[in-house]
Parts: structure tokens; sequence; C-alpha cells
């Protein structure tokens, strides 16, 4: 048994030892637990008051002896998810509290799978309620490389459902012979206005625009994404976007 989990929840080296030993030992005087685990009296008397304490021992008492027992860490669990709860709201009054500082610029690398990913959950979650979005798409060709397509459509579906609570939209500028594939990726492709652009224009990567970060997504085998946060330099490509969108067709 994992028992070292406990570390995780305060409690020391004899604390664990003491109850491993009871586990073993099933009900037990003090004696036993003693000679079992080689540790002095006064530390286990120790360690079984806080054991108790936390839910992990409970005693009867016989003629004034106490006998100990080890029980299920269930109140560690109920711990363990009030703690999670209370991060969760913590995290919420966190994410409402404006920050004292100004925008600074950033620029972020994510590489592999994982990284790509985290990348585009990220860039959904920081959208505001109702912002419009720019995407200008990848090549037919670098779709057909990129990471297992059933994996790149499984990722798809989860933006968008990140994408609908939010209520945003997006205009997407793409080769016309993605279109079947586009269509059948999405789960709501009411989210999406496209147009198109002649088939030379795209390469391998993909530029995606919020209001305040630009992502450029180089797709394949090994993706990776470059993520900038600088006001200057996505109104710029917010503006080269807005020119090729006037020029593409429905």
């Amino acid at each position: 048994m994992k028992t070292s989990i406990l570390r995780q929840y305060g409690l020391n080296r004899n604390d664990i030892l003491i109850y491993e030993s009871l586990l073993k030992l099933g009900r037990s005087k003090t004696g036993p637990i003693i000679r079992d685990t080689n540790i002095a009296s006064s530390r286990v008397y120790e360690s079984l008051r806080i054991l108790v304490s936390r839910g992990l021992v409970s005693y009867q008492v016989k003629n004034n002896i106490k006998y100990y027992r080890s029980e299920l860490p269930e109140q560690l669990i109920k711990e363990a998810n009030k703690n999670i709860n209370e991060l969760k709201k913590f995290t919420e009054e966190i994410s409402l509290t404006p920050s004292p500082l100004p925008s600074r610029n950033e620029a972020n690398i994510y590489e592999g799978r994982h990284g790509f990913k985290m990348a585009f959950n990220q860039h959904i979650e920081r959208m505001k309620k109702g912002e419009r979005v720019s995407i200008i798409g990848f090549s037919h060709r670098a779709y057909t490389k990129s990471f297992g397509s059933r994996e790149l459509r499984s990722f798809f579906t989860n933006t968008d459902h990140m994408m609908m609570p939010k209520k945003a939209n997006a205009r997407v500028l793409t080769e016309k012979n993605l279109l079947s594939v586009f269509q059948k990726d999405r789960i709501d492709p009411s989210i999406y206005a496209i147009r198109y652009l002649p088939s030379g224009y795209f390469g391998p990567c993909a530029v995606n625009l919020s209001e305040t970060e630009l992502m450029l997504s180089i797709w394949g085998e090994h993706p990776i994404v470059f993520s900038i946060k600088n006001p200057i330099i996505v109104k710029t490509f917010q503006k080269n976007f807005d020119f090729l969108w006037s020029m593409s067709k429905k």
C-alpha cells in the first residue's frame, strides 16, 4: 500500500509507521505498537493522538486500557474535497480581482501535443464573453500530416465545447477544399463565419487572434505554438486579417 500519500496531509514518518503497524496488528494496546515500530513510547502516544484527531485511528477503553485500531481515511477524503472546493472559490476570486499592475508584454512557446493543446485551451479561457476572434487556417496538406486526425478532431470538439458557453464567434480564412473537413470536425459550425482564399496562400502555420493575444501554431507531427501578448502586434495582425477578409470569397 502506498501509505506515503499520507505525508501530503501533514503526517510524519512516525505517524505513518504507527498507522501501518495498526493495519497489520488490528486492535492493539500501545505495547505491541512500540515493539513493532521501535519508536519511543512518548512519540507513539503523540502520533496516536494526531492519528485519532485526523480520523485515521479510533480507540476503545477496557479496564482503563486503550485499545487502538486503524480506520479508513474517510475524514481525509472529506478534508481533501473541502480543500478543492475552497481552492476553486479562491481561484474565482483571484480571477475577478483587478490586477494592480498594467498589462505587460508576454511571449511564450508551447511544444509537443500537450503544449499545443494547453496553448489553445488557455487562449479560449482568456476570451471575454461574446468576443469575436480571427483565424487564418492551415493548408489541407498540413492537416493530413498533423498529429493523428482522430486526436485532432477530438481536440477541435473540445475547443468548441469551451467556446460555446462564452458565446464566442470566429471569422475563419481557409482553403475551399477544407470545408467538408471543417464541417465534420465542428460540433457547432454556426460559431464560425468562413471565407476562402486561394490554396497557395496557406501553409503549415495557422494564426489565431483574440483581442489580447496572437497565436502562431505550426502543425505537424511535432507541433509548436508561439503566443504573443502585445497590443501593437495584435492590432497589426488584426489589420492584416481584416484586409485579407475583405478580399476573400464566401
